[in-house]
């Protein structure tokens, strides 16, 4: 069965649910890098295990899609951003994407896992110091799985959100169920579910999905078996993405939030600079053009929908045309 871990923010502590980024719904594990995820220690560890330039070339292809959170230099980023993922799952959740093995011993697409160590204590030292996972591992012999993560998309938040994210999303895949589980303070409950499963929960309105999430959910479907995934994922992970980066357009009954490949989706867009268009005379479902190529999400007062039709993504998976509403109720 194809699952992934999910992890459900905690809507119950007042405090946290007035801070929390995506606050009361369904999220994948992660959060901020820090200068320690960049460190040049990490290639000497890694070197240590017989890892080299070439295996570091291989994380982004010569001509590859580049975004802006990979623009200076992008092998480099992706080594960092492997490294903040893997100490983030492990802060939240006490799940340790780690391996002893040496270079030559590393085959297959089964991430590595460690889980013969004081969780706890170690969580605690690496959340209050991001540097301590290299501590972790030279204490443990071992090194981040990064080979295992495998790039699958890059977004960024709206000009208008109050507070904007620029996310990288990796894919990794476990062979079997870990043990241990020991989620930090931020997290109410830890589900291992499919992705048909939370988008039934969703439509259900059992659970929240805001549309990055949502987006991910309905892409992951696309697989019924865990190691077909895997294997795209990799296969597709150093060629590039283009950023999904949410262009405002209002209309009169909403907004429609346009993504690249729309037929409305500007050319030339700058992220760092507001751009809103209006069509103030027309409805969301006018502007819905079924000849024509759609990526969007659509914003009413009822809920948010993600559209696509005609739309034919560059390295990645076509979902085909579609309607799919999602149990929130508005875009930040």
């Amino acid at each position: 069965m194809l699952k992934y871990k999910q992890t459900y923010l905690n809507a119950l502590d007042k405090t946290r649910s007035h801070t929390a980024s995506y606050s009361n719904g369904v999220v994948f594990p992660g959060g901020v890098s820090e200068e320690a995820d960049a460190s040049e220690h990490w290639l000497h560890l890694l070197g240590a295990f017989g890892f080299g330039q070439n295996d570091f070339e291989c994380l982004h292809a010569t001509g590859a899609l580049v975004t802006p959170l990979f623009a200076t230099n992008p092998i480099r980023r992706h080594v960092a951003l492997r490294i903040t993922a893997i100490r983030e799952t492990f802060e939240e959740l006490g799940l340790l994407i780690c391996s002893t093995k040496r270079k030559e011993d590393r085959c297959g697409l089964w991430a590595d896992t460690i889980s013969d160590i004081d969780v706890k204590y170690w969580q605690s030292r690496v959340s209050k110091d991001p540097a301590e996972l290299l501590t972790l591992c030279r204490e443990n012999n071992c090194y981040p799985d990064i080979w295992a993560l495998h790039y699958w998309s890059n977004w960024l938040s709206p000009y208008k959100a109050r507070v904007r994210f620029d996310t990288a999303f990796f894919v990794t895949a476990l062979q079997e169920k870990p043990l241990g589980i020991r989620a930090n303070n931020e997290v109410v409950k830890v589900e291992w579910e499919t992705p048909w499963s939370i988008l039934e929960k969703n439509s259900r309105k059992e659970v929240q999905l805001y549309p990055p999430q949502g987006y991910e959910f309905r892409r992951l479907s696309e697989f019924s078996d865990v190691e077909k995934l895997a294997q795209f994922a990799k296969e597709i992970s150093c060629k590039g993405y283009e950023l999904l980066y949410p262009v405002h357009l209002q209309t009169k009954d909403g907004v429609i939030h346009l993504l690249p490949g729309d037929y409305s989706y500007p050319s030339n867009v700058d992220p760092s600079n507001l751009l809103v268009l209006k069509e103030d005379n027309k409805t969301i479902l006018e502007l819905r053009d079924t000849s024509q190529a759609l990526h969007r999400f659509e914003t009413s007062e009822k809920e948010v929908v993600l559209v696509t039709h005609n739309y034919i993504p560059r390295n990645h998976i076509n979902m085909g045309d579609q309607v799919l509403p999602l149990n929130v109720t508005t875009i930040h």
